[in-house]
């Protein structure tokens, strides 16, 4: 057997790093360690291979701690008596991919929401695609700040009849000769609407839909980043939208729940355009029916403009006396109104039967879990609406009778009750779990926000069981309702009615009468006032474990007494829920600022000393759970 030479082995030795000098040969970065007290921006120093490639905006890898993490860069700068920085790793890619006023942004929301930026950066950029970015490889961006002037802003109530979705493309098709639109829409339904509205009219937008695919999503911010687009029409993540020279903003429905951020810090799009408006100056424009309490208040103080329409809308209302679905004298108008064209009935609840009690003692029937019982079909056997335990042999817990009683009808109940006062007419529902796109007859059942639409508007819009509309228990149900019921009275035709099946002396009716919410709206505002509430007060809302509350609540007195909070902070709580309390503190809004502030230096502080951090929401939607 021939033997092989020796060979020796080499040693491969890495390219030694050169790190640049002079003029923009330090970044501060913020970066992503997942730590809440490492929020603020860290430096380091840039490599020659990368001066180039490094611009604001740009992600990048960076030793921090002894691993290798993700962080962006904020700004770039020339500090000679910084000596021995860390150098950053690697730039993941070639497209700085948040403007510097996006930054700017987060930087101001961060503050407002005592947040980590990147938990506000994840909201405001998709994940990355590498395939779909080198589809734009080589690609110029223009991130100059053309002249700031500041725009105006102003809430845009919409009138009954006209399509919302037409009269808003309206709007864009002006705006766009000025430059860069962006509309933000509270769910997918309303950008299918306006998607479409704005293309039978020859307007392409891109989409910032939450409904899109990971590389769907992540091309269309790629475009806009670019300047590739101009015209944005999306969900609650479109409002960080980096797009180019933007001028107008349009936001339809602020109020509603879908604009409030799940994830933490629970940022709401309303606040959001209202900082980016602060540092890019664009035209602000709130489309609605109804502004949310925290519009009307800054249109009381004239800080919005608020621009009302005239318009006269035949409204009726009945008393149910004996609990009907429809009181006798409503009949004959939903008749004659079904000779002309559809009806729509708007409902309160899906399913069948929400609610089950004994038809003996009327005891509300409960699962052992503490959930209440409820009724899916009427051939379904009852069950819980929490952990779904059938009871195929229902019994009264408190009296022993076998027979119950089906409460707080569902729209599946409603369409038998409705089939049988109209026979031989069609009846279609549209939910969420089964929604409707157009109907052109018949009669239609809805739940709120799932109305299908109709080429002629509605003969007559039905609101069954207004007052369960109008007797929800949380805080923003006034103002949530208002908007509903406006918005679903408004796809009535210019001939037709609308029926409410409720109090009639409420002041809903007289308000959709003359197609003014303003004085229900003013008279909340000063309950609202008078009990120191939101809009008038700053809230954050504490979770944490029930016997950490007593103490965190103890702390916070503390402080107060001390003066490290305002003297008129107010200390709700622990309010119990589970295993779990809730706190909540709430100052007047002009001490907002600094009980906020105060509130991030103790989570930090807390987070520094390495304690269990406390769930914290800063104006949440609701103050109940």
């Amino acid at each position: 057997m021939a033997l092989r030479p020796l060979r020796l082995k080499s040693e491969v030795v890495s390219a030694p790093i050169i790190t640049a000098q002079g003029e923009g040969s330090l970044v501060d970065v913020w970066v992503d360690a997942g730590v809440y007290h490492l929020d603020s921006t860290f430096t380091y120093s840039v490599p020659i291979k990368y001066m180039e490639q490094i611009s604001v905006g740009s992600m990048v890898m960076v030793p921090f701690h002894g691993r290798e993490i993700t962080a962006v860069v904020v700004a770039r700068r020339t500090d000679p008596t910084l000596k021995n920085l860390k150098n950053i790793s690697k730039v993941l890619g070639d497209i700085p991919l948040l403007s510097p006023s996006v930054i700017e942004l987060i930087r101001l929301a961060s503050e407002r929401y005592a947040a980590h930026p990147f938990d506000l950066i994840r909201s405001a950029v998709p994940s990355r695609v590498v395939g779909v970015e080198k589809e734009f490889a080589g690609s110029a961006i223009d991130d100059r700040r053309l002249s700031l002037s500041q725009g105006v802003r102003k809430y845009l109530q919409l009138p009954p009849v006209r399509s919302r979705s037409e009269l808003i493309a309206d709007k864009v098709r002006e705006a766009a000769s000025n430059g860069g639109v962006l509309v933000v829409l509270p769910d997918s339904r309303e950008v299918t609407l306006l998607q479409v509205a704005l293309a039978s009219q020859g307007i392409r937008a891109t989409l910032f839909d939450s409904s899109q695919g990971k590389s769907e999503g992540y091309k269309s911010f790629l475009e806009v980043r670019l300047g590739i687009t101009s015209i944005v029409i999306g969900t609650r993540s479109a409002i960080f939208a980096p797009i180019h020279n933007l001028k107008s903003v349009f936001i339809y429905n602020e109020g509603s729940e879908h604009f409030y951020e799940q994830r933490s810090p629970g940022w709401n799009v309303r606040d959001i355009a209202f900082l980016r408006h602060h540092i890019e100056g664009f035209n602000l424009t709130f489309i609605g029916y109804s502004p949310s309490t925290e519009v009307a208040r800054l249109i009381d103080e004239e800080w919005i403009d608020f621009k009302r329409t005239r318009p006269k809308v035949k409204v009726s209302a009945f008393e149910s006396s004996m609990g009907e679905l429809l009181p006798s004298r409503a009949i004959p108008r939903i008749r004659k109104a079904l000779e002309i064209g559809p009806v729509l009935f708007l409902v309160p609840l899906k399913g069948y039967a929400q609610a089950i009690r004994c038809a003996k003692c009327r005891t509300i029937s409960r699962c052992e879990c503490g959930g209440a019982h409820q009724k899916r079909s009427s051939n379904a056997s009852i069950s819980c609406a929490h952990c779904l335990k059938t009871v195929p042999e229902w019994r009264c817990a408190w009296c022993s009778a076998i027979v119950p009683s089906l409460g707080q009808r569902g729209i599946e109940r409603h369409q038998q009750e409705i089939g049988m006062l109209f026979p031989k007419i069609a009846i279609h529902f549209s939910t969420a779990d089964h929604s409707l796109a157009s109907i052109e007859s018949g009669i239609v059942l809805t739940t709120p926000g799932m109305a299908p639409v109709t080429p002629k508007g509605y003969s007559a819009v039905v609101v069954l069981e207004a007052d369960r509309f109008l007797s929800q228990p949380d805080m923003r149900a006034q103002e949530r309702v208002r908007e509903l019921i406006f918005s679903h009275s408004a796809l009535v035709n210019a001939s037709g009615e609308v029926i409410v099946i409720g109090d009639s002396s409420h002041p809903i009716v007289t308000a959709l009468t003359s197609w003014n919410p303003s004085m229900i709206i003013h008279q909340e505002l000063q309950e609202r006032s008078s009990l120191h509430l939101p809009p008038y007060a700053r809230v954050a809302r504490f979770t944490l474990a029930t016997d950490e509350a007593t103490r965190f609540k103890s702390a916070l007195l503390k402080a107060k007494d001390e003066g490290f909070i305002p003297s008129n902070t107010e200390i709700l709580g622990p309010i119990p829920f589970g295993d779990k309390s809730s706190l909540m503190i709430s100052t007047p809004v002009a001490d907002g600022e600094a009980l906020i502030k105060t509130l991030h230096e103790f989570m930090r502080r807390r987070s520094t000393a390495k304690k269990l951090l406390p769930t914290m929401r800063i104006d949440p939607y609701s103050l109940s759970h």
